[in-house]
């Protein structure tokens, strides 16, 4: 079973370069509904008929501009992590101070973020088992941040990565997993 694993396209979106608590919530809030840009589409994948998808508009357009208006299936667990500011300031402070601050408090469980690692862990395992039961070859349209949990979970349980030499992933990247199949001796 193959599963290729998707980032969706870049959004048309500017994100400011200096924000407040508030500014950071909007901003997040407007990148999960803004529109993607589209670009030429890759048509490597385009026999594999299985294609997930989050619920979010971006892994849904990526997956039209891609695979044409043919039936996807929609999980709610591959959906990006979520974030929000690290704190309630009125201090503007630079974007990538609320993108760092914001995830460490994910990867030490704060409650401040609305999901904390082990939530992440728990629905990329969900997502391998759904997967696993189905045992068709597939394609993931999903998130950045998500497809790091993801990728390491199927590290985890077995599977051959290609495609994930980078700290993250670019727009339209794709990670290739399969699993691997143990020697009888």
């Amino acid at each position: 079973m193959k599963i290729v694993i998707l980032r969706h396209g870049k959004v048309d979106m500017q994100w400011p370069r200096l924000c407040d608590s508030k500014g950071f919530d909007k901003a997040c809030t407007d990148y999960d509904s803004a529109d993607i840009v589209l670009s030429k589409a890759d048509n490597r994948m385009e026999n594999i008929e299985k294609v997930y998808i989050s619920n979010q508009s971006r892994s849904v357009k990526t997956a039209e501009m891609i695979f044409g208006k043919k039936k996807f299936i929609q999980i709610d667990n591959i959906c990006e992590v979520p974030l929000r500011s690290f704190a309630d300031l009125n201090l503007r402070l630079p974007l990538w101070i609320w993108n760092v601050v914001g995830r460490l408090q994910w990867y030490l469980e704060s409650e401040r973020q609305p999901e904390g690692r082990k939530q992440t862990i728990e629905r990329a395992e969900q997502v391998i088992c759904e997967l696993e039961n189905g045992q068709e070859d597939c394609v993931l349209v999903t998130h950045g941040f998500f497809m790091k949990t993801l990728v390491k979970q199927l590290k985890r349980q077995g599977y051959h990565v290609q495609g994930n030499k980078m700290l993250g992933f670019e727009n339209l990247q794709t990670v290739v997993a399969e699993k691997m199949e143990m020697s009888r001796e």
